[in-house]
């Protein structure tokens, strides 16, 4: 796998069908951060399109120092990676912190999208998100990964989605406590995003963007989509009927299909 330093932290990526000439797709991750959050996307986007992937800092196989976290900083991670794989300009989709990272993204480097799909996401942190987060965070390093996992899953899973696939869901849980940054690195993670505020500059954005919710988002509910989309000049809004804050895992057929669609309308 490839690394790239940026700004001094070492990021680990990886490049599917990199040999093709179509336009790349970047899909990335949310607060967890790992590049294993798309198996069910980076499979069939890859047949017709290099599709990158990356571990955020301060998880996966990617640097973990303190000190480095910021929103967009980890766009610069984004930036950086594109310039080492020397790829011009990409389609990008992101999932909640992803899509925060793609607003910079937008802003900060509009020279670089092709097109932005913002799904599950936020513009600001409100009362309502500066209150979750906290409380998540705080029962992260007062009682550990284990019962942090298990307790913020009941907001990112839709509960029929959950209940279905509870074996699934705690097989992944698993091995995500397994294989976690130490607790402090998720902290201060978790404060970049309650710090994230671009609600004032998306009006800057010129790039065809798309902002897809979960109807049953529990964790970034769809009035932020709206917020998002009355924003934002030009943007499309999608609502999907069920799915949770993870609806690219749970109603994965109907995102795909979206995301196709707007990927190929905007191709360029």
């Amino acid at each position: 796998m490839p690394i790239v330093n940026s700004g001094g932290v070492d990021i680990d990526y990886e490049i599917l069908n990199a040999d093709s000439s179509a336009t790349p797709v970047f899909f990335i991750s949310g607060l967890g951060g790992g590049r294993e959050s798309w198996p069910l996307q980076a499979e069939p986007f890859s047949k017709e399109r290099p599709v990158v992937l990356h571990d955020h800092r301060g998880t996966g196989k990617s640097a973990k120092p303190p000190g480095v976290y910021s929103v967009p900083n980890m766009a610069g991670d984004v930036v950086a990676i594109m310039d080492d794989a020397g790829i011009p300009k990409a389609h990008l989709v992101g999932s909640s912190t992803g899509g925060a990272i793609i607003q910079i993204m937008c802003i900060d480097h509009p020279e670089k999208v092709q097109s932005a799909a913002i799904t599950s996401s936020w513009p600001k942190s409100d009362a309502f998100f500066i209150r979750q987060f906290t409380m998540r965070k705080k029962i992260l390093l007062e009682l550990g990964w284990d019962d942090y996992t298990r307790i913020s899953a009941l907001s990112l899973h839709s509960p029929k989605f959950f209940t279905d696939n509870f074996s699934r869901i705690e097989d992944k849980e698993n091995l995500m406590i397994k294989n976690a940054p130490p607790a402090e690195i998720m902290a201060e993670r978790i404060d970049a995003i309650i710090a994230h505020d671009q609600i004032d500059r998306l009006g800057q954005i010129t790039a065809p963007t798309l902002v897809a919710v979960a109807q049953d988002d529990a964790c970034t509910p769809p009035y932020y989509s709206d917020q998002l989309v009355s924003k934002i000049p030009g943007a499309e809004l999608h609502v999907f009927e069920w799915g949770g804050h993870f609806v690219y895992l749970a109603n994965t057929e109907e995102f795909n299909r979206v995301i196709h669609a707007f990927i190929e309308k905007h191709d360029g």
